[in-house]
């Protein structure tokens, strides 16, 4: 919402004034934009399942060119069409996207799945990219913590607030920059400590060696790809989530207090050209608390 293309009539000056100043300030602090409305819904809870995904789309430009520096990359119309088909393979409810090229390229998915969504940037000066949530639920609020202070690297979590029928859930999305893992994690740990509720973390951690590193995340959530025993599971250890090597390096971590994780996968074969880390799920469930 700007100014520019408004035709403010000359007899009230005052009224121009009123308007920039109401216009600014809804500019500077854009809402969580909603493609859906409000489900009729059980609470997300006891039998039902929630599928969480999370996915690093490397701008929407394909596997292709694998040492061209991201800000070259090119996406196109028919590469983030194969995303969209990727994501909707898995049916997830709510889904955390790393390495998205601006909010246009985020509406764009949401408006392919019909979901709500917010981006913010990582404030990077070479390049304008961040991260999303996207959502079948209501997302009621959001905001963007910086978890590295680099000039050349800056990098924020997206927390963001979620609504499952009058009861809400926090969602933290993270795509931890190369190097300097114990202060990413450290501010990772100081956002989550603020959270009352049920909280999930997930996103790119970038670790290749994460037994060292995450362990103040495994203190206080559990890893879901280590919390069951099923073929899903054993294959996402096995292949691991990115492109090259056996490794995983796309997480998705629970509260224990609030959650129970029945399932975790990654999607099938044909849905794992998109990008060069392939979209990682885990259903869970929400505890009953009041038993």
């Amino acid at each position: 919402m700007t100014t520019s293309g408004v035709t403010v009539r000359p007899y009230n000056s005052l009224l121009l004034v009123f308007f920039v100043i109401i216009t600014s300030s809804i500019t500077a602090c854009t809402p969580p934009q909603k493609v859906r409305q409000p489900e009729t819904l059980e609470a997300i809870s006891k039998d039902s399942c929630l599928t969480l995904m999370t996915y690093n789309i490397r701008v929407g430009a394909g596997r292709d060119n694998f040492l061209m520096p991201v800000k070259y990359l090119q996406s196109s119309g028919a590469k983030l069409d194969k995303i969209s088909l990727a994501i909707k393979s898995v049916a997830p409810d709510i889904i955390g996207l790393q390495e998205v090229k601006g909010s246009a390229q985020a509406k764009s998915l949401a408006d392919a799945l019909g979901f709500n969504y917010v981006y913010v940037s990582h404030g990077d000066s070479r390049l304008e990219w961040g991260l999303a949530v996207l959502s079948r639920f209501t997302i009621v609020e959001y905001q963007q913590e910086i978890i590295h202070h680099d000039d050349k690297k800056p990098r924020v979590a997206l927390v963001c607030t979620i609504d499952l029928n009058n009861s809400s859930i926090t969602v933290v999305n993270v795509h931890y920059a190369l190097g300097d893992y114990d202060k990413q994690v450290k501010e990772t740990m100081r956002i989550v400590g603020d959270i009352t509720g049920p909280a999930i973390l997930m996103g790119d951690l970038n670790l290749i060696d994460p037994e060292d590193g995450l362990t103040p995340i495994r203190t206080d959530f559990i890893d879901t790809c280590e919390a069951v025993d099923t073929k899903g599971s054993r294959e996402a250890k096995q292949r691991g989530t990115f492109r090259f090597g056996s490794k995983r390096i796309d997480y998705i971590f629970v509260d224990p207090e609030y959650f129970t994780v029945l399932d975790v996968g990654l999607t099938a074969e044909e849905h794992r050209v998109p990008s060069d880390h392939l979209a990682y799920f885990a259903c869970v469930t929400v505890k009953d608390r009041t038993k």
